[in-house]
């Protein structure tokens, strides 16, 4: 019995403090744990507002190009505008310029028809050509002989 006795002495004393270091370890982590939560809660909270700031950013950034791409956009369909207008513009003025052309030539073709062959067809203007071509070909072999 006095070895039982020795041995609880021993133990007795061994596990209250054991019980009692395992209770104080826990109550230290538990606040060291809290710490951590305040700690890492302040850096949380900073890296959210910054992740705001940069949504934020992103966001102004890609209505800034949209508004960039939307005015190019424009920029270009005007252009096209312009280009077709002054094609229209284009085709008009060559259609006018072939109506009026062929409304000049077809007045010219008939005061030249008019004038020349009513002149052409005279018996004084007939009998001239002729009187010229015979005139003409009598002429060529006396200088082809020369």
């Amino acid at each position: 019995m006095e070895v039982l006795k020795t041995l609880l002495i021993a133990c007795v004393p061994a596990i209250v403090s054991g019980i009692v270091s395992f209770f104080l370890a826990k109550s230290q982590a538990k606040s060291e744990t809290n710490k951590l939560k305040l700690a890492n809660e302040h850096e949380i909270e900073k890296l959210m507002e910054q992740h705001k700031v940069d949504i934020d950013a992103i966001r102004e950034q890609h209505r800034l190009e949209m508004e960039s791409k939307e005015k190019d956009h424009q920029h270009k369909l005007e252009i096209m505008q312009k280009e077709h207008e002054n094609e229209l513009i284009r085709k008009e003025s060559e259609r006018e310029n072939t109506v009026k052309y062929n409304a000049a030539g077809s007045i010219m073709t008939g005061l030249f028809n008019g004038m020349l062959g009513g002149a052409f067809n005279s018996p004084e203007i007939q009998g001239e050509i002729t009187k010229k071509i015979l005139e003409g070909v009598k002429a060529t072999p006396n200088e082809s002989q020369k």
